[in-house]
């Protein structure tokens, strides 16, 4: 039989906290057939430093795939080996909370009659449940910039063959390029319900992270204006919410707190590409107030 749903993850590296992820997956059994389900390790490592997983956790539905391309290209490839009817791209570091299985499963049931276009959030839109859209404007816009987090991720395995051969993948944001083949759907789902929870990851690096921000994703949201796939509003929506929410709590970890290993050169250079010096500005005076906005947040809960 053929499973309902693939969860599909990139690794380079990171063996321990794979197999925190993959645990967490395993442990939630109750209620699901390990037929209803599978995972699909992809590792584009030179060494594939994580294929122990294989000999450590013995279920028929773990699959371990040597992968070999650089870079983010390696989302493309794990969902290529999903043989479930929805693929749904999970990070390395992103473990599944109690009930988060048994609660995906009942949702793609739900949506095989729609095979509406769905991704989660994990609270992080604000809305801490479930929302639909009946069109792809104002699915991005309610999105934001979340249309670039790949552990949100997911398209109907259908979808993904019939496109597989023709999309322009994105260096950096593959998962968003195969996100805007999509406009056809009638109905679009943004789970913003908290499912996940993500494991802390020491030193993360090995890019520009402002740059790919900052340039790469705000033009790929940009030629989506420009083919008419989103409107002009949309696309001000993404970039103030990009650079408020997410550049500046970036500017704060990586250059202020220096809590990664992101590169970071030419960061005004970078940021003024798309935005004013008075919005960047602005950005680092927000940037400096973070600890008190993160701290507001986690007592409001």
């Amino acid at each position: 039989m053929k499973p309902i749903l693939s969860i599909c993850i990139p690794t380079y590296n990171r063996l321990n906290i794979l197999r925190n992820t993959i645990s967490s997956i395993y442990s939630d059994l109750d209620g699901v057939s390990l037929d209803d389900f599978e995972v699909v390790v992809s590792d584009n490592s030179k060494e594939h430093t994580t294929q122990p997983v294989i000999g450590e956790f013995k279920y028929k539905n773990l699959h371990y795939y040597p992968t070999e391309c650089e870079g983010f290209r390696n989302s493309f490839f794990a969902l290529s080996y999903g043989k479930g009817d929805y693929l749904k791209l999970n990070n390395n570091y992103t473990m599944f909370k109690q009930g988060t299985l048994r609660t995906m499963l009942a949702q793609i049931k739900s949506q095989y009659s729609t095979r509406s276009q769905i991704i989660y959030t994990n609270g992080l839109r604000g809305f801490k449940k479930v929302m639909c859209y009946d069109n792809f404007d104002g699915y991005l816009a309610a999105l934001s910039y979340f249309s670039s987090w790949s552990a949100g991720y997911g398209m109907w395995k259908e979808d993904f063959d019939a496109i597989r051969d023709k999309v322009e993948l994105d260096k950096y944001f593959p998962q968003t390029s195969l996100l805007f083949t999509q406009t056809h759907k009638q109905m679009y789902v943004l789970d913003d319900r908290q499912l996940f929870k993500d494991q802390y990851v020491p030193k993360k690096g090995g890019y520009d992270i402002f740059k790919v921000f900052s340039i790469d994703y705000l033009n790929l949201i940009n030629n989506a204006v420009v083919e008419k796939k989103i409107s002009k509003d949309t696309f001000q929506i993404i970039k103030k919410e990009l650079l408020y929410k997410y550049l500046s709590v970036r500017y704060f970890k990586t250059i202020i707190a220096c809590l990664d290993n992101f590169e970071h050169e030419n960061v005004q250079e970078n940021i003024l590409t798309y935005y004013s010096k008075k919005q960047y500005y602005a950005m680092l005076f927000v940037a400096m107030c973070t600890p008190l906005i993160l701290l507001y947040k986690k007592l409001i809960g």
